[in-house]
């Protein structure tokens, strides 16, 4: 059988959220979709449950944490549709969200797609950015870069569609020929960063972005990096690693060593600068000093 899109979603002791995704999915009455979802190994006795709950769902259970990006290409061998989206457990599709989505991509070759994401105030959570480069190190930097190239937020929110330098991967919707030809997530990130590196690399094979505007989807974001105090260190751990992850694979000689420098310098500076009053950031700071 194959279906209209393949839906990947990776798990970690995500349930409530992930109940409230798979009902809004289930609610899409317009396609064919296979459902599928991968648990990074929870470790709390739930799994059967929703697996008996949820029966239209192909389960997979993985033996231990893998991280997104190789929980979702062990997810792509199971895949019966020309086309893939990756989704993630916290997000809630909006009705006939992938239907009106399908309709304007379905004949898209060589794109990666994405739609807006709103948080719990109805917000838009900007589910996409500039490339990790030095004009986009931090904050200061992004928005006069914006500016001057006439990317501001503001101004893209008014366009029904535009192409950033990367979507993030959770909501990603691509062609499986595409994604394949791309070389599938790169499993070196085990969190962040995996979706940034997978669209400079689609890049530079001629792939690009389209991210519209006119639809959306709520993502209510954090729900799995925040559940405890050790696995929110971990997750923050996992953001300043990875990003020296891809400043290593993506740039060469001084250029790289320069912005190693910059990334590794300014977190560690705000790490110290906040670790007396948040408890975490002790805990981060101790493992990036250790790297």
């Amino acid at each position: 059988m194959i279906y209209d899109i393949s839906i990947i979603i990776v798990n970690y002791k995500s349930w409530d959220p992930l109940t409230k995704c798979l009902d809004s999915i289930l609610n899409e009455k317009k396609l064919n979709l296979q459902v599928i979802v991968l648990d990074n190994n929870s470790r709390d006795n739930k799994f059967d449950y929703f697996k008996s709950k949820y029966i239209d769902v192909e389960w997979f259970k993985n033996d231990k944490n893998l991280g997104f990006a190789k929980a979702c290409n062990i997810g792509l061998k199971n895949v019966k549709s020309n086309w893939v989206l990756f989704l993630n457990p916290d997000t809630i599709l909006t009705t006939n969200c992938l239907y009106n989505l399908f309709n304007k991509v379905k004949k898209t070759k060589n794109k990666i797609i994405s739609i807006k994401q709103l948080n719990e105030k109805e917000h838009d959570t900007y589910a996409y950015g500039l490339f990790l480069n030095l004009y986009s190190i931090n904050g200061v930097f992004r928005y006069f870069y914006r500016i001057r190239h006439g990317l501001s937020r503001k101004l893209l929110s008014k366009k029904q569609s535009f192409s950033p330098d990367w979507v993030s991967g959770s909501f990603m919707l691509i062609r499986l020929k595409d994604f394949i030809k791309i070389g599938g997530w790169d499993e070196d990130y085990w969190m962040y960063y995996e979706d940034m590196d997978l669209c400079k690399r689609a890049k530079k094979i001629n792939i690009k972005t389209k991210f519209y505007n006119s639809l959306y989807c709520y993502h209510f974001h954090g729900k799995s990096s925040s559940i405890d105090l050790k696995t929110k260190i971990k997750s923050k751990t996992q953001v300043i690693k990875s990003s020296l992850i891809f400043i290593n694979k993506h740039y060469k000689g001084i250029y790289r060593k320069i912005l190693t420098f910059l990334v590794y310098f300014s977190k560690v500076t705000e790490l110290i600068l906040l670790s007396p009053f948040v408890k975490d950031k002790r805990g981060v700071l101790k493992k990036i000093l250790s790297l």
